[in-house]
């Protein structure tokens, strides 16, 4: 009951009496067969009880989908920072899989933690070293031709029609209203292949994430 009253409040904060989707988040720091067993199981109850419509998990390395979509059911998954310009995993290892068993699939991350904008790269970013200067010659690439590479990621990881949605976020207002107008604009392919062959001595390369085992 007073798990129940917990729910209640929360909703209440929100302004609404249900959730879209509830994603257990970063499963790869734990135990992932606990996630099956016990996290999961009790998202289920939430969403028969009329307080979610949807339920799933999200994380980094493709390993956890497979893993937990092969013993439970999920409405859904996010994958992060690996349907990108530079990175697209999800969409060469992750995707046909999902398709197959009935699972929808969301994008997050397409500027890869400012990798693939011209913002300084942040301190905790753990792409390889030659990931990262790959990103740069992109990025002043793209400046040469007049176009902001952030454009160009956005563009490209909105286009992939397998995925249900591509989720990015900035406090910034001017952010938000430039990702709307690129968004309505066609990408340039001539570019788009420019910047593939830049980032193809690096293509999927990425970092592992969490507990060793799950990567």
């Amino acid at each position: 009951m007073r798990r129940e009253t917990r729910r209640q409040k929360a909703l209440d904060r929100l302004g609404t009496d249900h959730l879209d989707i509830m994603l257990c988040h970063d499963i790869e720091f734990v135990e992932m067969q606990q996630i099956v067993n016990e996290t999961l199981p009790a998202l289920r109850k939430i969403q028969q009880s009329g307080k979610v419509r949807f339920i799933g998990f999200s994380g980094y390395p493709q390993k956890i989908f497979r893993f937990i979509c092969d013993q439970v059911g999920v409405d859904c998954v996010l994958s992060y920072n690996q349907y990108t310009l530079q990175n697209t995993r999800f969409a060469d290892e992750t995707i046909p899989y999902l398709k197959a068993k009935g699972v929808g699939a969301l994008n997050a991350g397409p500027f890869s933690a400012r990798l693939l904008t011209n913002a300084p790269l942040p301190k905790w970013l753990k792409e390889p070293e030659d990931v990262k200067v790959a990103a740069c010659k992109a990025a002043e690439h793209c400046a040469k031709r007049g176009v902001d590479i952030a454009k160009l990621a956005l563009q490209f990881s909105l286009a992939n029609p397998d995925l249900t949605t591509t989720i990015a976020g900035s406090a910034n207002p001017e952010n938000i209203r430039n990702w709307a107008k690129w968004a309505a604009e066609p990408i340039d392919q001539q570019l788009l292949s420019e910047v593939q062959a830049i980032f193809k001595p690096v293509k999927n390369l990425g970092h592992a994430e969490g507990l060793a085992k799950n990567n």
